[in-house]
């Protein structure tokens, strides 16, 4: 049931990030899951249907979620660039913003969301 939680504070950061664009609609929500998480155990219609029992009766009803393994070791959350790193304080090589490790990563992140104007 954890997968209800996770998919739920998807919704409301999804909601909140569209607060303020009150015609797009939203189609496709893209999350980078982060390898070794509690949700890459589940097949992705599982994930699906937790997403769409949360969505129901929000904006973000009828929309599908895909789901983007983050199998680097490392990934940067300022341009969401995933790949590996020389050493524990590498920089990005995209946007020089501080890379996170694997295990740092948090376990789901919004990376994408695909609407309709």
């Amino acid at each position: 049931m954890h997968e209800l939680h996770v998919m739920k504070q998807v919704v409301k950061a999804v909601e909140a990030a569209l607060e303020k664009r009150p015609q797009a609609n939203p189609v496709t929500v893209r999350l980078k899951i982060r390898t070794g998480s509690h949700l890459m155990e589940h097949d992705s219609a599982t994930i699906q249907t937790a997403f769409e029992l949360v969505a129901r009766g929000t904006r973000l009803e009828g929309a599908t979620v895909e789901l983007l393994p983050f199998t680097g070791e490392a990934w940067c959350p300022g341009c969401r660039w995933d790949g590996t790193c020389e050493t524990p304080t590498s920089l990005c090589p995209n946007c020089g913003g501080v890379m996170l490790r694997d295990e740092e990563a948090p376990e789901v992140v919004v990376q994408e969301v695909v609407v309709e104007e």
